[in-house]
């Protein structure tokens, strides 16, 4: 999705995303409305953030689907994600867009901030 592209929620930001992004955005974002039921979601830097106190989670569509956190994930879930097929960074977990959502690995990672 462009980054240029202005939106004004979650719904329109997954609604303009690629057709590919758009069910595992709808996946993730009812998971973290689901698991995190403190959080507040805004739109920061035309993306979705879910904020409570100092912990954020946001998802962004690019050539995959990228899930943010505000902390570093820890070793077991880098573990369990390099060992399902999903690439990791320091503060995310990227689904690719022919992969399907690991919804237990999404709430381990939602756990880190919970």
């Amino acid at each position: 999705m462009p980054s240029r592209v202005k939106v004004t929620d979650t719904n329109d930001y997954i609604n303009k995303a690629a057709i590919a992004a758009q069910p595992i955005l709808s996946t993730l974002a009812q998971l973290i409305t689901s698991e995190l039921l403190d959080f507040t979601a805004k739109i920061k830097w035309n993306l979705p953030f879910y904020e409570h106190d100092k912990q954020y989670v946001s998802i962004a569509a690019y050539h995959h689907v990228s899930l943010s956190i505000s902390a570093d994930l820890d070793d077991a879930t880098l573990t369990a994600a390099k060992t399902a097929g999903y690439a990791t960074g320091q503060k995310r977990l990227n689904i690719g867009l022919d992969q399907p959502v690991p919804v237990a690995l999404v709430r381990q990672v939602l756990q880190l901030i919970a």
